[in-house]
């Protein structure tokens, strides 16, 4: 499957070879996608794929960074504002790959360079069909590129941080198939994390220093059967803006992927088997009020991962105008936190040991059907059963070895039933309407069953009881595309979430709570993640696309979005409130112009309103707007330079408000130059 394409983000012509995979199902029409294509990944600011994806409002981490700038904790990511805690609702494939940390449901982007990528579509909604666990707000879809012929490529640049970056691959015929090796790398400072008011001695910039090595091979086995082979491993060091606050995440992982395509007429299937282990340890610091002194407050001097697993689909036409996909996934996922805590100076004190396993499999049936060229219905149904097992948590004086606590949990386990229907109908040559009504769920993450944890002063403890998410959802869109250069689309949502998973706050008066049997310190509030009855997400999302002339096209998306809570049992303040880290009004812009062969310049804007950043809705995060500029120029067939600008206003972006007013911040205005060369 192969298509001759220009590279407008480097203005060399290569041809760029997809990775075989199944045609889209009809269904792809029914749902709200965004396809992001690789000159607009080349081209976004700050360089990572967290921050390409910030393009499509509602893409959201945990927090307002880069995750250049971010704890690897606080990087799941989600969409239209479905996410009350850093786990992230949003499920990411490569290639049909789950990326997902088996641990905490975050994604290490770092391993996911934008270079390495030919196109990511964003589909938003629930996950029945063939996305299941972790696709509750939607799926994100990435597809890898392999150019054709043997040659090699590389792209170097420099911020005005000091942060060095590069990327480099190489790719050669291999037999009948193909070979593509990657190794990427980076190593510099950052920016500061707390507002520059609030700074003190030990603060300092944040540190990054990583790379990875990865290689894949395509090899057609028939002239409709097509296997990838992939493995990879990664490092990545950070430093999270005090001396003493490091992790570090090395990832190493392996697939096997089977793609078999014909005729439109004929059985098509797909399948994919995966391995991936991974550690992560980091050190948590507290500081006092002066931000004179940072002290440890918890070591995880190790925290062990792997997940395994396989996914599966079977395509069948039935007639040409129906078609069915019927498919199983499963995976498995093993973690434990080991880690030290209580520090009393000039060492910790005890040491705990929580973690368990985790497997969710099910299966899904999609049918498709297409009785007019104009006209499309699908509907799907899937069921997955989950199992949680060996779920502990001991804790050990050091001193003298004594048990403080040891907590065995029994095995739980339940079955959940997702569905979705939807169709569309193109009602003119320029006008097409859809609708859909869908469900999906999410089971807590090992993190979010078992591990504790502490930021600056603020305490959130585990909760192994957490239920499963279920998210039911409507929308409905319609498309105007008068001509194929512009095209408006709208979209009406609603979604009741339920069991939503989120940081409730339980206390926040210094001393010693005598539930959960956690001290809170002076400045502090004590966390605790529960389930919340439920929430209340109705919204509105909008994308223009223009092509005004053959070398200027412009993007406008919006979206509005107002997630509450409109249920809390066992937190009554709660209700009416809305969800922490969720903007109400979100709107990007991008502007690319060619002004002569060769060059690309391209204006990015991105706007979002306040937010709180916790769940009480005390601290309040103020909106922003920011600006990007990228500029390139091909200075021969084979070499082009860039220089990209970001947040160019530098606008003070607040990613964060403690309980003693401490204010993190986002990335502040930044240069970038660099290089892109193909042999």
């Amino acid at each position: 499957m192969s298509a001759l394409a220009a590279d407008a983000s480097a203005g060399i012509s290569e041809i760029i070879v997809t990775a075989r995979r199944l045609a889209p199902a009809a269904s792809e029409q029914v749902l709200a996608t965004t396809v992001i294509d690789r000159a607009e990944l080349m081209q976004a600011g700050g360089g990572r794929l967290d921050d390409a994806l910030r393009n499509v409002p509602g893409f959201t981490l945990f927090r307002r960074q880069s995750s250049r700038a971010s704890h690897p904790t606080t990087q799941g990511v989600t969409l239209r504002g479905l996410g009350p805690s850093g786990a992230g609702r949003t499920l990411v494939l490569l290639d049909g790959v789950p990326q997902n940390d088996p641990f905490g449901g975050w994604i290490d982007w770092s391993r996911l360079p934008p270079a390495t990528l030919d196109s990511v579509s964003l589909t938003r909604g629930g996950g029945a069909g063939p996305w299941g666990n972790a696709a509750l707000a939607g799926t994100i879809r990435l597809a890898s590129s392999i150019p054709t012929g043997l040659g090699a490529t590389a792209d170097g640049s420099v911020d005005s941080f000091g942060t060095v970056s590069g990327t480099g691959s190489v790719y050669a015929p291999l037999g009948k198939g193909r070979l593509l090796a990657t190794v990427a790398g980076h190593d510099g400072p950052g920016p500061y994390l707390i507002r520059a008011d609030q700074r003190g001695p030990i603060d300092i910039r944040t540190e990054d220093r990583g790379g990875l090595a990865q290689a894949m091979i395509v090899m057609p086995l028939d002239d409709e059967t097509e296997i990838t082979v992939r493995g990879g491993y990664s490092l990545d060091n950070y430093v999270n803006g005090i001396a003493i606050a490091k992790s570090r995440v090395r990832n190493t992982d392996g697939s096997v992927g089977l793609v078999h395509q014909g005729a439109a007429d004929q059985i098509g299937w797909e399948m994919h088997a995966y391995l991936r282990d991974g550690n992560q340890p980091a050190m948590f610091s507290s500081v006092n009020a002066t931000r004179t002194t940072a002290t440890p407050s918890l070591e995880q001097f190790a925290v062990p991962e792997t997940a395994v697993g396989g996914n599966g689909i079977l395509r069948v036409p039935v007639t040409p105008e129906f078609a069915v996909d019927v498919g199983v996934d499963v995976r498995q996922a093993r973690g434990s936190t080991q880690e030290k805590f209580t520090f009393v100076a000039p060492a910790f004190t005890r040491v705990r040991d929580a973690g368990g396993e985790q497997v969710v499999a099910g299966g899904f049936a999609e049918a498709n059907w297409t009785p007019r060229a104009d006209v499309t219905i699908t509907g799907a149904a899937r069921v997955d059963h989950w199992r949680q097992d060996e779920g502990h948590r001991r804790e050990v004086v050091i001193a003298d070895g004594s048990v403080a606590r040891d907590d065995r949990y029994a095995v739980r386990q339940g079955t959940v039933s997702n569905f979705r229907l939807g169709g569309r109908v193109d009602v003119s040559s320029a006008w097409s309407l859809r609708a859909t009504g869908y469900t999906g769920f999410r089971i807590p993450t090992l993190n979010e069953l078992y591990r504790p944890f502490r930021v600056g002063n603020d305490i959130t403890e585990a909760n192994p009881t957490l239920r499963p998410e279920r998210l039911y959802g409507i929308e409905a869109g319609a498309r105007w595309a008068v001509t194929t250069e512009i095209a408006l689309d709208v979209t009406v949502f609603a979604a009741r979430l339920r069991d939503a998973v989120g940081n409730v706050t339980v206390r926040s008066a210094p001393g010693l709570d005598p539930v959960l049997n956690v001290v809170v310190p002076a400045g502090g509030v004590l966390r605790q993640r529960r389930n919340i009855d439920r929430v209340h997400s109705e919204g509105i999302e909008t994308e223009l696309t223009w092509r005004a002339r053959d070398n200027i096209s412009l993007t406008a998306r919006y979206l509005y979005t107002a997630p509450t809570i409109s249920r809390s049992a066992s937190q009554p303040a709660l209700e009416g409130l809305d969800l922490a880290q969720v903007a109400r009004h979100q709107a990007t812009f991008s502007v690319s112009w060619q002004p002569w062969n060769g060059a690309t310049w391209r204006a990015e804007g991105l706007l979002a309103s306040g937010q709180f950043d916790d769940d009480q809705n005390t601290r309040r995060l103020s909106g922003y707007a920011t600006v990007d500029l990228y500029l390139e120029q091909a200075v021969s067939e084979r070499v082009a330079v860039y220089a990209r600008g970001d947040n160019l206003f530098d606008r003070t972006i607040e990613a964060g408000r403690s309980a003693d007013g401490l204010v993190t911040v986002g990335t502040p205005r930044a240069a970038t130059v660099g290089f892109r060369v193909k042999l």
